[in-house]
């Protein structure tokens, strides 16, 4: 693990932060080149309104789940530079940041969703490569025999403590990869605007759900499971229903009326 990509002086590069910026500036050049010629500004300052809504959201969600700590640190909530990112919150912030600005500006939100499906996606990606390097998101303990050594990770806590643990970090990474793919495959497909953006949200919400019963990093827990599993799951039911909800209604049949004048008979 490599937290630490480089020191300047007093100003510290860290690796983490590095690829989700990145994965953010990737995705704002992404939707400028996407956009159509006479709308590229419009879509890049929609992707700058979604950024900021997605860290906004981001540490607001984080800032919430710890309540504790930061209700006696309440400077420290603003902090965002220190780390702790909740993201459920960061996905929510992002819609609410595109929402807000195509309310204000009348510019359609469904296709900058569709165009920011494969961003999100890479995002993702490296989000999952940041916890590697830096340690975060870890998994469990897992006791000698449990699992094939191979995919063992040894891999320290919070603490520095380093014990064989599940390998959460590359599991996320590898789902991530296959997201891509699936993502990158089915972008020809004539589905409705807005689902496709749907569709690679909900497959990175079900490998986040799926892969945190298997983290080990303290977090609190509402009715005895982990807040990122609750969260995890919400954006998974909330994004699979819309896309489900977009698909459901270009496949409805449309049902002609009657010409006028024809007989009942006929």
């Amino acid at each position: 693990m490599f937290p630490v990509l480089a020191q300047f002086g007093p100003f510290t590069l860290y690796t983490y932060s590095l690829l989700v910026n990145l994965g953010i500036a990737l995705g704002l050049a992404w939707l400028y080149f996407r956009a159509p010629a006479d709308r590229q500004a419009r879509w890049l300052d929609a992707g700058i309104a979604a950024t900021v809504g997605g860290l906004i959201g981001a540490r607001l969600v984080y800032v919430i789940a710890n309540g504790g700590y930061y209700g006696a640190h309440l400077l420290e909530a603003i902090m965002i530079w220190r780390g702790g990112l909740a993201w459920p919150g960061a996905a929510a912030g992002v819609l609410a940041g595109l929402w807000i600005y195509a309310r204000r500006t009348h510019e359609p939100s469904r296709p900058i969703i569709d165009a920011l499906a494969l961003p999100m996606a890479v995002l993702s990606l490296l989000t999952w490569s940041g916890c590697l390097a830096a340690g975060c998101a870890y998994g469990v303990e897992v006791t000698p025999g449990q699992l094939p050594a191979s995919l063992v990770s040894t891999a320290p806590d919070l603490y520095g403590l380093s014990v064989p643990r599940w390998p959460t970090q590359a599991a996320g990474l590898l789902w991530s990869l296959i997201v891509i793919a699936l993502v990158f495959s089915l972008r020809r497909q004539p589905w409705p605007e807005g689902a496709r953006g749907c569709y690679a949200l909900s497959l990175i919400a079900l490998g986040a759900f799926a892969l945190s019963f298997t983290r080990g990093d303290p977090i609190p827990l509402l009715n005895g499971y982990r807040l990122d599993v609750v969260g995890s799951a919400l954006v998974l039911v909330a994004a699979t229903l819309a896309w489900a909800l977009f698909v459901a209604r270009r496949a409805a049949p449309t049902i002609q009326p009657a010409a006028s004048g024809a007989s009942s008979d006929e």
